[in-house]
């Protein structure tokens, strides 16, 4: 009996990978708990993330060449499959009551390095499995693998935590990754036309997807847009939450509020993506997107004192992400030969993920240290913008998200002005697929 291809085998898959990011939300929220309970430490909820983080940076290069190497199947089974190890050595753990916080930071750890593998892995293998005409449909379905479970994990955890425990939550999450690996090895995955025509060492590969974007000044220019708006929302990230507790005086109500209906924002940016007719200029709406998310998503968020505006500016923010991120990505998609997306995506990887420390590390102590001191004291800093963002609690991270939409709006406008960014698509031409359908050859099937 075949196996399914093309989109209906791509949505298999896509099932899997919903249901274990439901799983892994779960997992991620119990452990933020814990962590909480036993440490009272926002530095150590901190340093879990930037573990995280920092290894997918790390291990980006390498995974790169695994990717490109190996198969696409094999590569995302290697990825769940870590995973599944993993989280039951965390539950055996738990189970043994000799859970210490160096263990969750050594998960975290681990996980970024296995992230680091699926993630290519799985941007490659649309362009393998999907035609070129819905390779924004599947980008949007991918999207929506990170919005959906942010609705319905924190509840569904919650309940978990207090009927049973953590160790539940870790068995089910386990599960999940088990039925994400059926999910793909029932389905049909292409292998790359032809493999990759040039011969390297592993080394050379590590390096190959830098220098391939380097080396065409058009993608380089479109990276370092993504790249300085993924650091300028990195800034802003960390600091969502204590800006509306700071400014509520801690009213968890409101920022769950804030937070859901953002997500909502998110999965309808989703829905529309996966509709809608790909634009004839898919940079200019990237562009777009990304100044409306500066404009309304952070410069609102920041001047913004309550519920109305905060969630307002949330359901922007996460309605733009899809454009920004799958329209970008679809981009890439057409322009890069699948023999080599492996390694290529992985760079890419690298830089969005060297992002997210880079602004963690640097938001909190200019908060705490220079913005929120000097935004309530008789500063020149308070007297220029207090009118606009307040003297109270708050102000200085409000001050700081106006900043970085400020910010976020010249990346956009930049883009706008260089034809590089601009006429990307032009300049660049499309990676042209060998002749003949990848499904009538068996040979190079699964």
């Amino acid at each position: 009996m075949a196996k399914p291809s093309g989109f209906g085998a791509f949505t298999i898959m896509w099932a899997g990978q919903l249901l274990s990011a439901l799983g892994t939300r779960m997992t991620n929220f119990a452990l933020s708990i814990w962590v909480w309970q036993h440490t009272g430490s926002a530095t150590a909820m901190a340093l879990m993330m930037f573990c995280g983080f920092g290894s997918t940076v790390l291990f980006s290069p390498l995974a790169g060449s695994l990717v490109d190497r190996l198969s696409r199947k094999v590569s995302i089974i290697i990825s769940e499959i870590g995973s599944i190890a993993v989280t039951f050595i965390l539950l055996a753990l738990f189970l043994a009551d000799s859970t210490q916080l160096w263990h969750l930071y050594l998960v975290n750890v681990l996980t970024g390095a296995l992230l680091a593998i699926q993630g290519p892995a799985i941007g490659a293998t649309i362009a393998l499995m999907m035609e070129r005409g819905k390779f924004l449909r599947a980008n949007a379905m991918m999207w929506s693998v990170k919005s959906l479970p942010v609705i319905f994990a924190p509840a569904l955890a919650a309940t978990l935590l207090s009927l049973t425990g953590i160790e539940a939550i870790l068995l089910l999450d386990g599960l999940t990754y088990v039925a994400a690996i059926v999910t793909v090895l029932v389905v049909h995955i292409p292998r790359v036309p032809g493999g990759d025509r040039e011969k390297s060492s592993f080394w050379q590969d590590c390096v190959f997807g830098f220098r391939y974007i380097v080396e065409r000044p058009p993608l380089l220019a479109v990276q370092v847009v993504l790249f300085s708006i993924s650091l300028l929302a990195a800034f802003a990230w960390a600091l969502i939450v204590p800006l509306v507790l700071a400014r509520t005086m801690g009213d968890e109500g409101t920022l769950g509020l804030v937070q859901s209906i953002g997500a909502v924002g998110g999965v309808l940016g989703g829905t529309m993506l996966a509709f809608m007719r790909p634009p004839r200029r898919k940079m200019l709406v990237v562009l777009g997107a990304i100044l409306v998310f500066s404009i309304v998503g952070r410069i609102l968020y920041g001047v913004g004192d309550g519920l109305i505006a905060w969630a307002a500016a949330m359901f922007f923010v996460e309605l733009t992400i899809p454009f920004i991120d799958g329209l970008a990505q679809t981009i890439w998609q057409e322009k890069v030969d699948p023999a080599v997306q492996g390694r290529v995506f992985a760079a890419r990887n690298f830089f969005e993920n060297l992002s997210v420390p880079i602004g963690f590390a640097a938001a909190g102590p200019l908060v705490d240290k220079v913005l929120e001191p000097a935004m309530r004291g008789d500063t020149a800093l308070a007297d220029a913008f207090g009118w606009l963002v307040g003297t109270g609690p708050g102000s200085g991270i409000g001050l700081l998200f106006v900043a970085v939409g400020v910010l976020g709006a010249g990346v956009g406008v930049a883009g706008l002005l260089s034809r590089n960014v601009r006429e990307v698509e032009t300049l660049v031409p499309d990676h042209e697929p060998e002749p003949g359908p990848l499904d009538r050859q068996p040979a190079l099937a699964d």
